[in-house]
């Protein structure tokens, strides 16, 4: 113990100095405590910070004064600092990125989506209405929190009750999802989905008065910067009044009012989103630049496209339960996969913040609702067709083997010939797990067959009819939910299976081709300052996007007439997702050509420049 030195020896901890290099590590590896709370307001710190440092894209501190700076970035700049000579205009703190917390919170929306999403399937166009309000309702209450959270939000003991109190508001959205249908089949439904709508008003209620509160302590703690006053009176008057909308509208929920009262949701919140951005978007230190919106809103596109992985593994699984993988269906999972893929690709590639103006971001902030909402029913689509393509598959073997049924056979034998021909076709799915269909019964059908005594038009009616039955017990087997038919038997039940399916490819080849278009918004919304490149990417992505949507038009004489070749010969084909496949990377490949373009042109620009300057 001689080699420890004595305790008298040591210095006095005042007396210690802690090398310049190491204060920063150990204010990481010891943080401050939790404080009660904390203020929005920026310190000569942060604003140092802010005024002299910026991120040159790769993740590290780039200095302003660098001679190499390129103008969007010094533009960026001069808009992301807040004029720090106005004493009535407050400086608010700018995160360099999300908090666990506000991810933590982006969970309680997945949570949300995934659970709805199980329990609702998109089979009709009210099944589609209910499904896009219920998504407005959760994403605009997400939206509200998320601009108060990145302009406002500090960790401390007060921003997480706050922040609690609003995982109870979606815990309640979680609750109430189950009941958000306006598809009653009796009293008792409708009942329910009244009881639910009017709790959800309430919840939307509390969520408004919760962020009407944080404005509110937000504003005390701005009181004494004059320009604060109104923008911020402003926003707590929005929210309130949205509030009150909200608890009058719990009482207005009828049997007969009750979709009159759900447009009037849907306006509310697309109001009070409008006016705060507006609001916002006159006032230099409530603008959200400098925020990390354009983040939490790739992490939210993340969460969307992640909703279509799990609805796509889904469909594998029911695809895949009878171990029998044709190239088709293989080529379906591919194809599912590319293009949740390229849609990544398409986004994030295209995103420039320091290329934003102040308006137009706010414009691109808001115009994430429809993109956002075309994504989630492409993928909702994705993973339908891929069960569709599985049932052509079966359906089209079973038709081949009621084709060719051997001519003049006699009852007993045809009877035996398609029994022995199904069973050997259909006992694959015997061994689905989870399935309690059990064996499929012909019987009936076998019965009409026997005693037709010759006669063909009873004999074809048997045929037919147990090749309705055939299909309908395969499209149970793989879990297909359609709606209910009005008599019971099968016939209806595979028109509403056909009039299901058609619904679906409306909407999936609308909305895939949305997303293109709403891509060719937000570009040139997102990008000041365009080459001649850049426009041309744009048109690029207008002009697939407007095709590909087109195309949902084969469908719409079938909705009315149940007959259209070229639409059923596309619809069974295995085309459907490969076309959506190859037009998005389609515009990929064009996108990096024009990119490389465009490099070639700035790089021979800046050679000219150089060049007539030196001379």
């Amino acid at each position: 113990m001689d080699y420890l030195p004595k305790l008298g020896s040591l210095p006095p901890m005042h007396d210690v100095i802690v090398p310049e290099e190491d204060h920063r590590t150990f204010a990481i590896s010891h943080p401050d405590h939790l404080k009660l709370y904390a203020s929005p307001l920026a310190t000569q710190e942060d604003m140092h910070h802010v005024g002299h440092i910026h991120d040159n894209g790769h993740g590290e501190p780039h200095e302003h004064n660098s001679h190499h700076n390129h103008s969007i970035s010094s533009s960026s700049t001069e808009h992301a600092v807040p004029d720090m000579k106005d004493p009535d205009v407050p400086i608010l703190k700018r995160a360099h990125e999300a908090s666990t917390i506000q991810l933590f919170f982006d969970l309680f929306f997945v949570a949300n989506l995934t659970t709805f999403t199980s329990l609702h399937e998109i089979n009709t166009w009210t099944d589609l209405s209910s499904y896009v309000g219920y998504f407005a309702v959760i994403w605009f209450t997400w939206l509200q929190n998320t601009l108060f959270d990145v302009r406002f939000s500090n960790d401390s003991a007060y921003e997480r009750m706050c922040k609690l109190l609003q995982f109870g508001v979606m815990t309640g959205f979680a609750i109430t999802g189950p009941g958000y249908n306006t598809a009653w089949a009796n009293s008792q439904d409708a009942a329910n989905s009244i009881l639910a709508f009017r709790a959800l008003s309430l919840i939307l209620m509390s969520s408004r008065l919760i962020l009407t509160f944080q404005y509110g302590v937000a504003f005390f703690l701005l009181r004494s910067y004059k320009k604060a006053f109104v923008p911020m009176a402003a926003h707590m008057a929005v929210l309130f009044a949205s509030a009150m909308l909200f608890l009058g509208m719990s009482f207005a929920f009828t049997r007969t009012s009750s979709e009159k009262v759900l447009i009037g949701w849907y306006l509310i919140v697309a109001a009070e989103a409008l006016a705060i951005s507006m609001i916002s978007g006159q006032v230099n230190f409530l603008s959200f630049r400098a925020t990390v919106i354009v983040e939490r809103l790739g992490l939210l596109t993340l969460i969307v496209l992640g909703e279509g992985i799990i609805g796509m593994c889904e469909a594998i699984n029911k695809i895949g339960s009878d171990n029998v993988y044709s190239a088709d269906i293989i080529g379906t999972v591919i194809c599912s996969v590319g293009i949740l893929y390229f849609m990544w690709m398409l986004y994030f590639d295209q995103i420039a913040p320091d290329r934003m103006g102040t308006i137009r971001e706010h414009i691109w902030v808001i115009l994430h609702f429809p993109f956002h909402v075309c994504v989630i029913l492409v993928v909702e689509g994705l993973s339908r067709l891929s069960v569709w393509r599985k049932l052509t598959d079966v359906t089209s073997d079973l038709q081949t083997t009621f084709t060719n049924v051997p001519q003049n056979l006699k009852s007993e034998d045809l009877v035996n010939y398609i029994d022995t021909t199904l069973n050997r076709q259909l006992n694959n799915f015997t061994s689905f797990q989870g399935s309690d269909i059990g064996a499929p019964d012909f019987s009936q059908f076998y019965d009409q067959i026997l005693q037709a005594d010759g006669n063909k038009t009873a004999i074809t009616e048997g045929v037919n009819g147990t090749f309705i039955s055939a299909v309908g017990w395969v499209c149970r087997n793989l879990k297909v939910d359609v709606p209910d038919s009005s008599s019971g038997n099968e016939i209806d039940f595979v028109n509403s299976i056909y009039s299901s399916f058609t619904t679906v490819f409306i909407y999936f080849f609308t909305f895939a081709g949305f997303v293109l278009i709403l891509l060719a918004v937000l570009f040139l919304l997102g990008k000041r300052r365009k080459l001649r490149g850049e426009l041309l990417a744009v048109c690029v992505r207008a002009i697939f996007g407007i095709a590909i949507s087109l195309l949902a038009l084969m469908a719409v004489p079938a909705v009315a007439t149940k007959d259209n070749s070229a639409y059923n010969a596309y619809m069974f084909s295995a085309w459907m997702l490969p076309t959506i496949l190859i037009c998005y990377l389609t515009v990929i490949v064009i996108d990096n050509l024009l990119i490389r373009y465009i490099h070639q042109v700035v790089k021979w620009r800046s050679h000219l420049h150089i060049k007539g300057y030196d001379a």
